[in-house]
């Protein structure tokens, strides 16, 4: 049986165990779906105890502050998990916002409630929500990973809120990924689509370590990117078949896939 994938071989590149569910919708849809995680997702006290002293005092005023922002998913995972480790709650009095649906939803399975954008799910589109239009004053914490865009800390300080950042992780390309596994894997499963969820992935991708013999990646791969800035930087380095994704949520990212199997399908017949 066909499908609105038929034809499509993609490489979901999603961090290990957050990929399963874009290759199961991917795969019913009538594609074929691997996994290659361009991105590991490391705890920070894992590996600096100074992090971790500084997100424990972070933690321990929580309670002073008068918004939290979680910028992802790992986010919320990471501060959760901290939470539970010392057996602390989350404090009701403390508004919570996220930078995109899923982040909003992780929360909401945690009995917390939360307001988040719903359509780029960006920096952007947070920063225009009523929640944050009147803040001065008020003090804001965000929990993020290391790095990343700085745009929601500059314009909330800017409208003269008191801004903290905590990093609950780190952000690396896993020790397994390399050019020779990738071309291995283009190879075996004749990929023709990579769907990337960041624009880190899509630098991960370029930066894969490797011997000369292992050649540069395919610039005829299409790629799958979250939002018009990440398709701008994959077009820039020099891919051709770009799809830009509404955000970087499986639903987006399957629509802008299907989207992407109808061009290449009329590519096709018109050779």
């Amino acid at each position: 049986m066909g499908g609105a994938l038929q034809g499509i071989r993609a490489l979901v590149t999603r961090p290990a165990g957050q990929a399963g569910p874009l290759v199961a919708a991917i795969r019913a849809a009538g594609g074929e779906a691997s996994e290659f995680p361009l991105i590991e997702i490391v705890p920070l006290e894992a590996r600096d105890a100074r992090a971790g002293a500084a997100i424990d005092a972070t933690l321990e005023r929580l309670e002073t502050f008068d918004a939290a922002i979680f910028v992802s998913t790992n986010a919320v995972r990471a501060l959760l998990a901290r939470l539970a480790d010392r057996e602390r709650a989350w404090p009701a009095r403390v508004q919570c916002l996220a930078v995109g649906r899923a982040t909003a939803q992780c929360l909401r399975e945690a009995g917390i409630d939360c307001a988040s954008g719903a359509a780029t799910m960006d920096s952007e589109e947070l920063l225009a929500h009523p929640a944050l239009a009147a803040i001065a004053g008020r003090r804001i914490v965000i929990f993020k990973g290391v790095g990343g865009r700085e745009l929601l800390a500059r314009r909330l300080a800017e409208r003269g809120a008191t801004v903290t950042a905590c990093a609950l992780y780190r952000r690396r390309l896993p020790a397994t990924a390399s050019r020779e596994a990738l071309h291995a894997l283009l190879g075996e499963r004749a990929i023709n689509v990579v769907l990337l969820s960041s624009a880190e992935a899509l630098a991960n991708l370029l930066g894969l370590p490797g011997t000369d013999a292992a050649g540069t990646i395919p610039r005829d791969l299409a790629l799958v990117t979250p939002g018009a800035r990440v398709a701008a930087q994959a077009r820039d380095a020099g891919f051709s078949a770009v799809e830009s994704a509404a955000n970087a949520t499986d639903a987006a990212m399957l629509a802008a896939l299907q989207r992407l199997a109808v061009t290449l399908r009329r590519r096709v017949h018109a050779t």
